[in-house]
């Protein structure tokens, strides 16, 4: 009964526009429906690379996208969709990298309204795009003034490992300043040999 009932479901969601294996259609999607057809190929591949939980997309596969993929990648980070979703899609932009990417990320490692995780994942980010001398003074905002404590340890093992000893130095001062929270810091720290 149960098998059959299974088969049932399966053969319906694949009689469904996009079959089975492909993300349903988001609001984003929807808006997007006059696009042209590599347009609307390039978002089916974005929204499927940010649909897979069980593994990560190899950076690879999101350079393949090319440029094309950062602004649907910028709307996705601002979107209301799930904050793993959008975590994933900046996290994305980091890969592809470029000047869009990079005020995206800034973006929204400074926006106080947004989820936590999505905090962190840009601060992550741009700890990764960001050219060395620029780390640092980026992501001091995060580093001091976030108001959650997990944003503000990613955001000390980013200049831990991209703004050499100046990054160290941030990081050991931030965890100095929050003695109960130190163990937030140890990847910061261990980062800079401690």
């Amino acid at each position: 009964m149960i098998a059959t009932a299974l088969g049932f479901a399966l053969a319906l969601a694949a009689a469904q526009p996009g079959g089975l294996g492909e993300p349903p259609p988001s609001t984003a999607s929807a808006a997007h429906a006059g696009a042209s057809p590599a347009d609307a190929a390039l978002r089916r591949r974005v929204e499927a690379y940010l649909g897979v939980i069980d593994r990560p997309i190899p950076e690879q596969s999101w350079r393949s996208l090319g440029p094309a993929a950062v602004p649907v990648l910028e709307e996705i980070a601002r979107s209301g969709q799930a904050p793993l979703r959008r975590s994933n899609a900046l996290l994305a932009l980091a890969v592809l990298g470029g000047e869009r990417a990079e005020a995206a990320l800034l973006e929204h490692a400074r926006d106080g309204s947004a989820p936590w995780s999505v905090r962190a994942a840009a601060v992550r980010g741009a700890g990764h795009l960001l050219p060395p001398e620029r780390a640092l003074a980026e992501l001091r905002p995060a580093l001091e003034r976030d108001a959650d404590a997990r944003v503000r340890a990613t955001a000390a093992e980013a200049v831990a490992r991209r703004a050499g000893s100046a990054g160290c130095s941030a990081a050991r001062a931030q965890a100095a300043r929050e003695p109960s929270r130190r163990a937030l810091y140890d990847r910061a720290l261990r980062a800079c040999g401690r």
